[in-house]
This record gives C-alpha cells, sequence and structure tokens, in this order.
C-alpha cells in the first residue's frame, strides 16, 4: 500500500523546473541571435561567379598591325534576352576572348572582330538557349588583300528544376560559361581554316616567321623589330658588280739546278698554258772533256 504524499510536496519539483527554465533562457536566446547573425551576414556578402576558363591554349597571332572590337551583341536587342541579368554577360566575356586570343604580330594591315549577337532566350519546360555570332574581317596594309572568318555557337541548358525559375544567376553563368568555352574552339578552327595565310609563328623574342599572303611557297617572311626581311632577303641591283672575282692561280714552284739535261741541254719551255711570253732558253756550259781543239784526233 502506497503510503499517503501531501499535495505541498509537489511545490519544490515544480519550482526547480520553473528555476532551470529560468537558467536556460538566456542561453537560448543567445543561440538564436547567434543564428540570425550568421544569416544575415551570409545573405548580405555578394555571391562571386567565376567566368570561362580556356586552360592553356596559345594565343593566334595574326600579322596585323591593329585589331579592334564592334559589339552588336548588347543584351536587349534581342526580343527576349537575358543575358544581361547574367553574372558575366556574354558580350562582354567575347571582347575579353579577343583580347586573350586574338593578338596582332604584324607591321601593317588591319583587323576587326564584331560580336553579332549574344543571346539567353527563356523556352517553355524552364530550357535556356543561348546563341553566340560573332565574326573576323582582316585587311592586308595595301588594302588589297582581304580576309574573313565566321564562328557561330548554339546551346541549350536544362536546369531541372521542377519549380520555381530556372533563369538564376547561378544557371545563367553555367550556360555562359559554356558557350564561351564552345566559341573559344570554334574560332580558332574557323581562323586556322580560313585565314592561315595571316598567321605567324613566333620564332624568338622580337621576331616572327610568316607565311606568304598569296598561298606561294616561297621562303618564310621574318620580322625583327622594326625590318622585315621578304623572301631570301635582300639583292642588289648591279649583279655583274657583286660576282666573284677570280683568283690568281699558284705560281709554280721553281726547281733547284741540277745541271744541264741530258735530252734539252739548252733547257726547256715552261709547262704553263696561261703564261702568254715565250720561254728564254738558258744556255749551260759542257761538263769538262767533250770539247777537242781544231784538227786534234
Amino acid at each position: 500500500m502506497r503510503p499517503n504524499r501531501s499535495p505541498l510536496r509537489i511545490l519544490p519539483s515544480r519550482r526547480t523546473l520553473r528555476v532551470v527554465l529560468a537558467a536556460s533562457l538566456p542561453f537560448l536566446a543567445l543561440a538564436t541571435m547567434s543564428e540570425h547573425a550568421y544569416c544575415r551576414k551570409h545573405a548580405e556578402e555578394p555571391t562571386t561567379f567565376e567566368g570561362p576558363q580556356y586552360g592553356d591554349t596559345p594565343p593566334l597571332n595574326l600579322n596585323i598591325a591593329s585589331l579592334s572590337i564592334v559589339d552588336r551583341g548588347q543584351p536587349g536587342l534581342v526580343p527576349g534576352d537575358l543575358s544581361g541579368r547574367a553574372p558575366n554577360p556574354p558580350d562582354e566575356l567575347l571582347k575579353q576572348l579577343a583580347h586573350n586570343r586574338l593578338l596582332t604580330a604584324g607591321s601593317g594591315g588591319e583587323g576587326v572582330f564584331t560580336i553579332d549577337r549574344a543571346s539567353i532566350l527563356h523556352e517553355p519546360g524552364g530550357i535556356l538557349d543561348g546563341q553566340l555570332n560573332v565574326h573576323l574581317d582582316v585587311t592586308s596594309a595595301d588594302g588589297r588583300r582581304t580576309g574573313y572568318a565566321v564562328a557561330q555557337v548554339t546551346r541549350s541548358y536544362d536546369p531541372k528544376k521542377k519549380h520555381g525559375n530556372s533563369d538564376t544567376p547561378q544557371n545563367l553563368n553555367a550556360l555562359t560559361n559554356m558557350m564561351l568555352q564552345d566559341m573559344n574552339q570554334e574560332l580558332e578552327n574557323q581562323i586556322r581554316t580560313n585565314l592561315g595565310n595571316w598567321l605567324v609563328t613566333p620564332q624568338a623574342p622580337g621576331s616572327v616567321a610568316a607565311q606568304p599572303l598569296d598561298g606561294s611557297d616561297s621562303a618564310p617572311t621574318t620580322s625583327t623589330g622594326d625590318t622585315m626581311t621578304i623572301g631570301g632577303g635582300p639583292t642588289t641591283d648591279h649583279p655583274e658588280t657583286a660576282a666573284t672575282p677570280a683568283l690568281p692561280k699558284p705560281a709554280r714552284p721553281k726547281m733547284a739546278d741540277q745541271g744541264p739535261d741530258a735530252i734539252f741541254p739548252t733547257g726547256y719551255s715552261s709547262d704553263d698554258a696561261d703564261s702568254a711570253a715565250p720561254a728564254t732558253p738558258q744556255l749551260r756550259s759542257p761538263p769538262p772533256g767533250n770539247l777537242t781543239l781544231p784538227g786534234s784526233n
């Protein structure tokens, strides 16, 4: 049989619980304030978006002296264009691509890089469609030799969002970076295919070797500093003065005197056929015992 408990005995336990709850309220308030401050701090910090990565692709050296950029693909020019809401607008990234990949390495001529379109459209179903159109025109120093290359890129991106908007800054930035990577490769392919004669290859600091613009098989062009040599180098206007003088033939060595020859006692002429002067006979005395007096036996 359980003993009877007085109702007054429950009061201390309830009082203790109240004291514990009152003591924990400051800690709960402090935790709530800290969480609120953390969320507010991260909400105020701007989100940074990385631009496209092209890897270690080398620049394209063009045989021109200047390059200008014309932007005809600014945001809003195409109806429904969302490219202006992207963290990095695609037309600005195309300008950066032209500055990084197209270098001037010639002493004359000019090039014009034109952005024809850089748009992002929101299609039904939450799909984002992007399109980039550019072309490059080059002109030689005499204004007669011209060339061009056209590059176009289209890409669709499905964020796979079941609810909410798909044109968020994160999704627009992802689509823009993918299009710029495609354009980087497509532009290089078109330039090498259609403007291969305008590309130059660096040889050494301050000098480049260029292919001829007319597509001939002549010697490459070498440029150093402010001078340029085409073909095999400079030639003289008077070829007759540039002929190498004939060197004189070495003189025939003189042989030591060994007495009269048994066959030609008076000497013999020189064997040098190039000598114009006749040889002078050489007179020598006969050896002793060969001369006799007249009338003697």
